[in-house]
């Protein structure tokens, strides 16, 4: 009689806070358990699938800096928070695409969607002027979530958070790179305007660019952006 409840005690499974019981027997349709569950030995395999948040940093800076509509490139650094949502369909999704022991990995889910935030991130910038994505984090924020869409192998996108968003430095930029020239010419004539409105000397980056944020704002004068602007232009030799 103690081995027979020893025997059932052993086949009873729960499932603890933040996980799902995925049950796969031959012949039948897998079950999916947030509880408790009976599970037979030889006719049905369990296997448990953690759905806490997970988080995929996406960081492109220097010459891999994304451009913006006005050809300004951008250095960046974005957060998104991403989990299995707490229903059937979504964890069978999981379960069949991806797999439960590859989705309980933070690294394998990293790298399985990493490539599809980062060209979400790309398409977003591109819509944007430099000015435009810097004065409305929220509203770049908002592009983003609607690039990346649905379609995330049955992961849900939980939050984005933005944290570094600043002009990629100029000796970073290529100007035989349609869109870098571009953007070297934009600050060029920026520097250049406000240079002539100025009514006395400046010393600061800001006057010519935006603030740089994420705590890295560097102070520069007007006359070294003017000579790097130019060094920018005049040399064909320099590569992305």
């Amino acid at each position: 009689m103690v081995g027979v409840c020893a025997l059932l005690f052993g086949c009873y499974r729960r499932a603890r806070e933040g996980e799902a019981l995925v049950l796969v027997r031959g012949g039948e349709p897998t079950r999916v358990c947030f509880g408790g569950t009976w599970v037979w030995p030889g006719l049905e395999r369990v296997e448990v699938l953690d759905l806490s948040v997970r988080k995929v940093v996406v960081e492109r800076r220097g010459q891999q800096g994304l451009s913006c509509r006005d050809g300004i490139r951008v250095d960046l650094r974005a957060t998104f928070l991403v989990k299995v949502p707490r229903d059937e369909a979504g964890v069978l999704r999981v379960a069949r695409e991806v797999g439960c022991a590859r989705a309980n990995q933070p690294g394998e889910v990293h790298a399985l969607l990493e490539e599809r935030f980062a060209s979400a991130l790309a398409q977003s910038v591109g819509t944007f002027n430099f000015d435009e994505l810097v004065a409305d984090r929220g509203l770049f924020i908002d592009h983003v979530g609607i690039e990346v869409g649905t379609e995330l192998l049955g992961f849900q996108l939980e939050r984005m958070s933005l944290g570094r968003l600043e002009q990629t430095p100029l000796d970073q930029l290529d100007p035989t790179n349609v869109l870098d020239a571009q953007g070297i010419q934009k600050l060029a004539e920026r520097a250049s305007q406000l240079a002539a409105d100025s009514v006395g000397p400046w010393s600061d980056l800001e006057a010519a660019v935006p603030p740089r944020e994420g705590g890295e704002e560097e102070l520069m004068h007007e006359e070294e952006l003017m000579r790097e602007v130019e060094r920018a232009l005049a040399d064909p030799t320099r590569r992305n």
